[in-house]
């Protein structure tokens, strides 16, 4: 009975431990996020992506316009393009091509720069994606 005391104590004291390590990493995270604050995103965007997985068609533009933190225009591609940036920096974006061929995008933008994941299930494919601002 005393070992099953004693090991419900340390794995008491260890789960804390973990939360308290846990609860300064998410504060150092929030201030490093503070730092690099995302800035205006409106304007012109150059934008590069990588295929990792399968094999798609151009559907990912090579620069892309943002007015009134939405994605106005794209260009590079034969697609339409929808999206927008939260107060955040997220960027979630969708590009169509001929054939209803679709690629979604998200990820993160701060300071003139972007960067985030991108799929298609239209084509089987993703990879990863990158932006600076012009």
């Amino acid at each position: 009975m005393r070992f099953w005391a004693i090991a419900v104590a340390a794995s008491l004291v260890a789960s804390g431990a973990v939360a308290k390590s846990y609860k300064h990493r998410k504060e150092g995270e929030q201030k490093i996020a503070a730092a690099a604050s995302p800035r205006d995103p409106n304007g012109s965007w150059a934008i590069e992506a990588t295929t990792r997985v399968g094999d798609c068609p151009a559907l990912i533009p090579t620069s892309l316009t943002v007015a009134d933190n939405k994605v106005a225009s794209a260009s590079g591609a034969s697609v339409s393009a929808w999206g927008y940036v939260d107060e955040d920096g997220n960027i979630v974006a969708r590009f169509t091509g001929q054939g209803e061929h679709v690629a979604r995008f998200h990820g993160l933008v701060r300071g003139g720069k972007a960067s985030g994941a991108w799929s298609s299930s239209t084509d089987m494919c993703g990879g990863a994606w990158r932006g600076e601002q012009q």
